[in-house]
């Protein structure tokens, strides 16, 4: 590649210049729309979760196995989560990206109804599969609007507060079922839902459903964000398309490692999410309603306090044209991964290690909040909706089906003791941190020459940029 790193230096530092300035909104505009999507995210959490509340009185009522209810939580929203992230990430290329949001966000809603009155297996999984297939459009539209509103050097702290609605609506889904079983307990039977007949679960699934359908309205009354950053190509000058597989394909080696951080960063906070409270309550016997409070909040103040962290220094490299850019953020993440994951379940102390717990959701929050900028920095405007929907895909089939089942097989085959599920996530975490690390460091200069061979196509028009890149209809 003939790009110098150089060049990565003095463009990236002229992104700021007034000429630059004129093709985004106005600031006020475009932090509002990041408050809006921010906030449709929080919604779209909470009825991802609200299911994982309520998996006692689900499972009594409508007779399921502990089969079911993992298949309810896992394969039913997740892989069709995944699975309908690239066909949606394409529209996102090529359509109304706030339309789409407004589909995606009425889709979610109504089928997190329908989980509210579903009476047997199926009707509650088909329910969930519709959420997951409406919430599978939000991310990559919401990334590539947002990348649209900001110039590079501010592109990551927008990123940042967006992407702490991961934290918020965790934390969110906890205290609100909380709240909702509290109110449904002391009601006696005096609560609407109560005097509907309805159970609480019933309840709860139709409330968290409610505030989707009036955000959907404010997101309909957003202007579209004009497309910056666009790929002129050679090969098809009318449409501009860029076919996905061979633009990565082409800079494979940069992409491998960006997505495998990311994907493993991923994989580290969906084995935080799903065994922490068992830990908790089997090392330090906590009760189950202390372990939610204490993991809600935390999940709260310290994943704010990453995202927020991570927006600032990444802009900051960014600003000064550090080599690797954003992309170093994880290289801070890893270390504090291998150190907190050994304090958390080492430490006898179950304050000492809920400390722990914070510096880990800080990390990670810190590192996951870099990879919307990371991405969207790496790829022309007319492929930023399918690469953050690979990151997407990559993170839910990896993340969520390897690293639960990796920490369970580990309690059941090696250490053969439920009780010493703080070792298996030492023995999962552990590797993943060290293979991170590897991973990051090796991806910092394949990475910077990537976004110094962009940033030069995009200054000069694309003058070289060859039809090899050029899209037909088909990525590939």
């Amino acid at each position: 590649m003939s790009t110098r790193p150089e060049c990565a230096c003095r463009l990236e530092k002229n992104m700021g210049t007034p000429l630059m300035n004129k093709r985004f909104p106005s600031a006020r505009y475009a932090w509002s729309l990041v408050s809006v999507l921010f906030c449709a995210s929080v919604v779209s959490y909470l009825d991802r979760y609200i299911l994982s509340l309520f998996v006692g009185p689900i499972r009594s009522e409508l007779s399921l196995s502990d089969t079911q209810v993992s298949l309810l939580q896992g394969v039913a929203f997740a892989l069709f989560y995944a699975v309908m992230g690239l066909p949606f990430g394409r529209l996102v290329d090529r359509y109304t990206r706030k339309n789409l949001i407004v589909a995606g966000i009425l889709v979610w809603s109504a089928t997190t109804m329908l989980c509210g009155v579903s009476t047997n297996f199926w009707q509650l999984f088909f329910a969930r599969m519709g959420v997951g297939v409406g919430e599978a459009c939000l991310g990559p539209a919401a990334f590539s609007m947002i990348a649209d509103c900001f110039p590079s050097e501010r592109r990551g702290r927008a990123l940042a507060t967006y992407n702490m609605s991961n934290y918020v609506g965790v934390g969110a889904s906890l205290l609100f079922g909380g709240l909702i079983i509290t109110l449904l307990s002391s009601s006696n039977g005096s609560a609407p839902g109560a005097m509907l007949g309805l159970q609480g679960w019933r309840v709860a699934f139709v409330a968290s459903a409610l505030p989707g359908v009036l955000l959907a309205f404010v997101v309909l009354a957003l202007k579209e964000p004009k497309r910056n950053e666009l790929m002129r190509t050679r090969g098809d000058a009318s449409s501009n398309r860029v076919a996905l597989w061979s633009f990565l394909s082409a800079r494979r080696s940069a992409f491998i490692c960006v997505y495998t951080v990311y994907a493993l960063t991923a994989m580290v906070g969906y084995i935080i999410v799903a065994w922490a409270p068992s830990f908790y309550m089997r090392h330090f016997h906590m009760r189950p309603a202390d372990v939610g409070l204490s993991m809600g909040v935390l999940a709260i103040i310290a994943g704010m306090g990453g995202c927020l962290f991570s927006g600032y220094l990444s802009d900051r490299w960014v600003s000064s044209g550090a080599h690797g850019g954003r992309f170093r953020i994880p290289l801070l993440w890893w270390p504090v991964a291998f150190v907190s994951i050994i304090g958390m379940t080492q430490i006898p102390n179950a304050m000492a290690s809920l400390f722990c717990l914070g510096v880990l959701t800080f990390g990670s929050a810190l590192g996951l909040s870099s990879a919307p900028a990371v991405i969207q920095d790496a790829v022309p405007n007319q492929l930023r909706g399918q690469a953050a929907a690979l990151h997407f895909i990559f993170a839910g089939l990896i993340g969520l089906s390897l690293g639960p089942t990796a920490v369970a097989m580990v309690t059941d085959y090696v250490v053969h003791d439920p009780s010493r599920v703080g070792v298996s996530l030492q023995v999962v975490i552990v590797p993943l941190s060290l293979i991170g690390f590897v991973t990051c460091w090796i991806g910092q200069s394949r990475y910077h020459r990537v976004r110094a061979e962009l940033m030069t196509l995009l200054e000069t028009g694309g003058n070289r940029f060859t039809s090899a890149d050029a899209a037909g209809e088909q990525p590939g």
